[in-house]
C-alpha cells in the first residue's frame, strides 16, 4: 500500500536522519500523536512498526507529514473495522522499489504472519536498501531463525549500503545472540545505542557501508510500549 506522493527522487544528502519505532498501533491517542510529530518531523526516512491504516493514522501522515510517501507491507485486518496492521517507510524521497517478505511460520494464538519491507532509494549517485521489520514473537527458537534468514537472503542479494531497523522480538539471550551472528556474517554492523537504559532490548539497528553519526533512544516519549529510536548517518 503506497499513500503520499515523494517529491524527491535522488537526493543530494551526505547525511541521512532516521526515526525508528514499534508505535503500538497509535493506542496511546494523543500522546502518540505528539510524540510522532516532536521525534519524527523532518527526518529523512521513518521506519514504523504496527503501523496502523485505520481513520486515524493515515490522516496523520497526510496532515503532518505531507511531503512523504509511505510504504506499507500489511500483516492483517481487522475484521471489526477492516483496518490493516504492518510495517512501513516512510520518506520524502520516491523509492526506485519497494517489497516486502510475509514470515513462513506464523504467531501462536492468533496464526499472523510478521512482515519486513525492502525499500531502495538512490542517495548520492548510489543505491541504499533500507529494510523494516517486525520479527515473530510468539514462536519456538527455530522458527524465529527461520524468521531472520528470511531477511538475511534477501539482503545477501544487495551489495551496496543497507539500514535494517525495527523490532526483533529479543526477549532472551539466545534471541539476541542468534540475531547478531546472523546478520555479522553479512557485514552489518549492530549499533549501541546512547543512553540505552531499557531493560528489556527488543528494537534494533544494523547498518553497513556508513559512519554512525549519532544513535540514541527517546526515552522520554510514552507514545507507545517501545521507546523510539533515533539515527543518523553519513554515506
Amino acid at each position: 500500500m503506497k499513500i503520499g506522493q515523494g517529491e524527491i527522487s535522488d537526493p543530494e544528502l551526505s547525511e541521512l536522519s532516521i526515526f525508528v519505532w514499534n508505535v503500538y498501533k497509535g493506542q496511546r491517542l494523543d500522546v502518540f500523536e505528539h510524540d510522532f510529530k516532536k521525534f519524527g518531523s523532518g527526518k529523512d526516512f521513518i521506519l514504523l512498526q504496527e503501523a496502523l491504516v485505520d481513520n486515524r493514522m493515515p490522516l496523520l501522515w497526510k496532515a503532518d507529514f505531507s511531503a512523504y510517501e509511505w510504504h506499507l507491507a500489511q500483516s492483517f485486518h481487522y475484521k471489526k473495522d477492516m483496518s490493516s496492521t504492518g510495517v512501513a517507510i516512510g520518506s520524502k524521497f520516491s523509492p526506485v522499489s519497494v517489497e516486502f517478505i510475509r514470515s513462513r511460520a506464523r504467531e501462536f494464538f492468533w496464526l499472523t504472519p510478521k512482515l519486513t519491507i525492502f525499500g531502495e532509494y538512490e542517495v548520492m549517485g548510489q543505491r541504499i536498501l533500507f529494510v523494516c521489520t517486525h520479527v515473530l514473537n510468539f514462536v519456538m527458537t527455530g522458527a524465529f531463525t527461520e524468521s531472520l534468514y528470511e531477511i538475511a537472503e534477501r539482503i545477501s542479494k544487495f551489495s551496496g549500503p543497507v539500514i535494517l531497523a525495527g523490532d526483533f522480538n529479543t526477549w532472551n539471550i539466545k534471541r539476541y545472540l542468534i540475531m547478531k551472528s546472523i546478520f555479522r556474517d553479512l557485514q552489518m554492523e549492530h549499533l549501541d545505542l546512547e543512553n540505552d537504559g531499557r531493560i528489556l532490548k527488543l528494537d534494533h539497528v544494523f547498518v553497513r557501508g556508513f559512519e554512525v553519526l549519532k544513535a540514541e533512544v527517546h526515552h522520554t516519549s510514552t507514545g507507545s510500549d517501545h521507546f523510539p529510536l533515533e539515527i543518523k548517518l553519513k554515506i
